[in-house]
């Protein structure tokens, strides 16, 4: 049976990570882009089932809950593999495989079918092979780690509008929650709606899914997404793309929680990305539009976007009343403390924003304790490529 695998993002001459701090300590195939991860995008869009994904070495043995594997390179794949480069974001619209064995993005190839079996080590140095017959895929480019942020207001109306079309709310749908607008409404049955919120579908589809819980005085304006088990505590969310087992509070605005992220109290939080189990302390702000009105910057280079925010790697943490400036890039294990803006870049493992690192035993008892409150436990799988991550930038700034 074909299988799908991702050949995550190739690495520059400067070893640089285009896209950290966001894959510093995940595989790109596990990322949330629109509505949904990577791989789920690719799953969908070839209605496949994933056999693994390429990445660096640092990620074997990362083993989320329901995550693919991250294949050795002594491990052989079947001709007839499809070979799709996870720096791209298709539709979520199935497409029909045919006789195609070749799919291309504006004349880039970002899939390709395996025409002999293959070593995994020979597919990573080779990229993806030539094909004969090609098909076009719609989709987004994810070249450096903002665009994930530029993309997310297309991206999340796409998304939104495919997953809800044709649902309308729930009839358990208490009286006093006000939904506006014509774009769907796909609420999950076993999703809450408390009384006096309002879902806001007049710029865009809306999508409550499983378990999910909308508290009171709450305004969620789409295209938005509440994933599974997440909990919308008070406030106002739009063009929001919120992963699993969040909690949310304060003003929301075109943003993704990949899951497992918390931002449970007051605080504006724009055009921006917080990696897996992240945390916001009460009251941090981010910026997300410069004085001048000018482009954003980040790490010493222009974005092209007006409005950027803060991106966060997994893990990170801020205290509270934290101020992040407008383009700022928090590096994943970074448990940032101050009473004044923090730095534009704060590197990965870092403790405080004045330069020092997060002692290794305590930033795993801090891992420990954040994944216990929610009843998950820290494999050992995932402890040693948490620890080949933390190894692997004791000597570079991500």
């Amino acid at each position: 049976m074909t299988s799908l695998v991702l050949l995550d993002h190739p690495r520059g001459d400067d070893h640089a990570d285009p896209l950290a701090p966001i894959t510093t300590a995940r595989p790109l195939a596990e990322v949330r882009v629109g509505a949904r991860l990577l791989r789920e995008r690719w799953a969908s869009a070839f209605n496949l089932p994933m056999h693994g994904v390429i990445a660096a070495t640092r990620f074997h043995g990362f083993d989320e809950p329901h995550s693919a594997t991250v294949l050795r390179d002594d491990e052989t794949l079947d001709a007839g593999t499809v070979i799709a480069m996870s720096a791209f974001a298709p539709s979520l619209q199935p497409i029909e495989i045919g006789e195609s064995d070749r799919w291309t993005h504006d004349g880039v190839v970002v899939a390709a079918t395996l025409h002999e079996r293959s070593s995994v080590g020979d597919v990573r140095a080779s990229g993806l092979t030539a094909g004969h017959t090609t098909t076009p895929l719609d989709g987004w480019k994810l070249e450096r780690a903002w665009d994930l942020i530029g993309h997310l207001p297309s991206m999340l109306a796409a998304d939104t509008l495919l997953i809800a079309r044709g649902a309308l709310p729930p009839e358990s749908i208490p009286d006093d929650v006000r939904v506006l607008g014509s774009f769907p409404v796909r609420i999950a049955a076993s999703a809450v709606i408390e009384p006096f919120v309002v879902l806001d579908a007049t710029q865009g589809a809306i999508v409550i899914e499983e378990h999910a819980v909308v508290h009171s005085f709450s305004r969620l304006t789409g295209p938005f997404v509440l994933g599974p088990h997440s909990q919308w505590m008070t406030g106002s969310g739009r063009t929001a793309s919120i992963g699993d087992h969040c909690r949310v509070s304060g003003e929301v605005s075109v943003a993704i929680l990949c899951g497992h992220a918390n931002k449970g109290h007051d605080g504006f939080l724009g055009h921006s990305y917080l990696g897996r189990w992240t945390n916001l302390g009460a009251g941090t702000v981010t910026s997300n539009l410069k004085n001048t009105y000018g482009t954003v910057s980040l790490g010493g280079a222009d974005t092209g976007l007006q409005f950027l925010g803060s991106l966060l790697g997994d893990h990170a943490k801020t205290g509270i009343l934290t101020r992040l400036t407008t383009g700022s890039s928090i590096g994943a294990g970074a448990n940032v403390i101050s009473d004044d803006v923090v730095p534009s870049v704060v590197p990965a493992f870092a403790w405080g924003s004045r330069g020092d690192r997060y002692e290794r035993t305590r930033f795993f008892q801090t891992v420990e304790r954040v994944m216990a409150r929610r009843s998950v436990t820290l494999s050992v799988s995932m402890r040693t490529c948490l620890e080949a991550v933390y190894d692997e930038c004791a000597s570079t700034a991500r």
